[in-house]
């Protein structure tokens, strides 16, 4: 891996994908305080709070720090660089509009599920170009290709779904939510959180490095289960959903497998921010999928919304959290000390990373998380408020942490 400024793009276009980031975030929080814990599965307001969460903020952090990582990884240049200053923008728009039809009215729904469209295909048009153009062929450039072709397909999926809510055209959203789910998810989010996985956690956590061939199942597997969930929805045969489902869970519980073996290989030991985030995040991971598994078996719906919240707002949010608290530090030291790093004493990467307000994201973040799924279980209605208002302080603090590194200056 080459990190040189030769193949990264500058702070200045990679800094919108995360303050985008961090104020869907905010939104999203702030916007659970007009649900109920009895919210259901077919909830428009559900639908709402999951795509400004998954869409405005997973797939805005991801999209920027995949711009800097698969040109660093593959040691090779972007394709279309300017394409990066118009991605950002297109898909907070889109992002923006798409919450409003889910929360307001349907007729937004194929405005901001084009935009969607157009900034994702940019973005994946251009990773493709960029990844094929690389002699390296790593974990991580497996995932990166996989994942961009899956993405394709469950944007097509999206828009379609998109017009079937806000009914203009006759077909039936909820035949197409699974596949819709694994696509994005399954195929896109988890195949490229584990492909990274394999770059990230040893060289934040000073871990050892395993062969990428310690990851093969996860990959193999969460990509039979992507193809066995695409056959499904055109089959219409629900065995096949159930192989699906199966096989994203092996690949699942071989990827925690593989995550225990690379922190128990750790060369120091300290805790730090990104350390107990990720622990975190693990944490809800396991409990996702136990009580997946029995609101699965069961019939549950209760249970699964209950999973749903702890993979989303648990094991995604705080894995994402933790890693631009790792990343946007080290981007602007990067860019702004290392060139001076011969001529004077610059700052070290952490010291760059207000501690304080991090911590009380972290803590604020893991309160709200947990006062959220209790209620779920429970039913508690003041327990959901007082949860929401929690992790709405953990999203301001975010934005704040950002603009906070974003603007450090000796």
């Amino acid at each position: 891996m080459n990190v040189s400024p030769d193949f990264s793009l500058p702070l200045r276009v990679i800094a919108p994908y995360f303050l985008t980031g961090a104020f869907f975030y905010t939104l999203s929080m702030g916007y659970l305080w007009f649900a109920d814990p009895a919210v259901s599965a077919a909830d428009m307001r559900l639908l709402a709070w999951t795509h400004a969460y998954m869409v405005g903020f997973v797939m805005s952090v991801i999209v920027g720090a995949m711009g800097q990582l698969c040109v660093v990884v593959g040691e090779v240049h972007h394709r279309y660089p300017a394409l990066f200053v118009w991605i950002a923008p297109i898909l907070g728009i889109g992002s923006m509009f798409l919450f409003a039809g889910f929360a307001f009215d349907p007729f937004w729904l194929i405005a901001g599920g084009g935009l969607i469209v157009a900034a994702l295909g940019l973005f994946a048009w251009d990773l493709f170009l960029t990844v094929r153009r690389s002699r390296r062929r790593t974990a991580v450039i497996r995932s990166m290709q996989w994942s961009t072709f899956f993405l394709g397909i469950g944007l097509a999926v999206g828009i379609a779904m998109a017009g079937g809510y806000a009914g203009a055209w006759p077909i039936d959203p909820s035949r197409w939510l699974p596949l819709h789910l694994m696509t994005v998810f399954g195929g896109y989010v988890l195949l490229n959180v584990m492909g990274v996985s394999t770059v990230l956690l040893p060289m934040f956590g000073a871990c050892e490095r395993f062969s990428d061939n310690d990851h093969a199942f996860s990959f193999y597997a969460m990509i039979a289960a992507v193809a066995a969930m695409i056959l499904s929805a055109l089959l219409q045969t629900g065995w096949l959903e159930g192989i699906s489902l199966g096989a994203a869970l092996f690949s699942m519980l071989h990827y925690l497998r593989v995550v225990y073996r690379i922190f128990t290989s750790k060369k120091r030991r300290y805790a730090d921010i990104w350390e107990r985030s990720l622990t975190v995040a693990f944490i809800a991971l396991v409990g996702c999928v136990g009580i997946g598994i029995y609101g699965y078996v069961t019939g549950d719906e209760k249970s699964v919304l209950t999973a749903f919240w702890l993979l989303m707002a648990g094991f995604i949010g705080f894995l994402i959290t933790g890693h631009l608290y790792k990343i946007v530090p080290f981007l602007v030291w990067f860019e702004r000390f290392a060139p001076r790093l011969d001529e004077e004493e610059v700052p070290m990467i952490h010291q760059l990373l207000p501690t304080r307000l991090a911590d009380a994201q972290w803590g604020s973040a893991l309160a709200g998380v947990a006062a959220i799924a209790v209620s779920l279980w429970l039913q508690c209605g003041w327990l959901w408020q007082a949860g929401a208002a929690m992790l709405f302080l953990s999203g301001v603090l975010l934005i704040a942490v950002i603009v906070k590194v974003l603007r450090y200056r000796v």
